[in-house]
């Protein structure tokens, strides 16, 4: 699922990272906030691309649960830590580290798809994420 979605990230291919979602998939914003189903999953990626980002992700664990493989029950949590460089407002580019947490769920067809994707998992504190229109980096 990381290469996938890698690979789409790096082609900029918006389409192609919808269709690793599924409909009313979560992605959590650098503020906090939820960008919540395809529209604003879209909407979030057309906007960060103009920031001409370069992700490398990780993974360092994946934890599978739920019921027998392929029955459309199964859940898989995938934890690890990226790199991103990308530009700033004022056209410098900026470089940062970060952990993510992202869950998928497996559906009766095989295919995985991404119910959450959060790069900013809380760390100490007792953060959470609330729904919200998507920020700018």
């Amino acid at each position: 699922m990381l290469q996938l979605l890698g690979e789409r990230i790096k082609a900029k291919d918006v389409d192609g990272i919808l269709a690793l979602h599924e409909p009313d998939a979560a992605l959590v914003n650098y503020d906090g906030t939820l960008v919540r189903g395809h529209a604003e999953i879209r909407a979030f990626y057309i906007d960060w691309f103009k920031a001409d980002p370069v992700l490398t992700v990780n993974p360092r664990q994946t934890v599978e649960a739920g019921g027998a493989h392929g029955s459309g029950d199964r859940m898989a949590a995938i934890m690890g830590d990226y790199t991103l460089e990308q530009n700033r407002p004022d056209g410098t580019r900026e470089r940062f580290t970060g952990n993510f947490c992202d869950t998928v769920r497996q559906h009766s067809d095989g295919r995985w798809l991404y119910v959450q994707d959060n790069p900013y998992p809380p760390h100490g504190g007792g953060t959470s994420a609330r729904r919200g229109k998507p920020s700018h980096h």
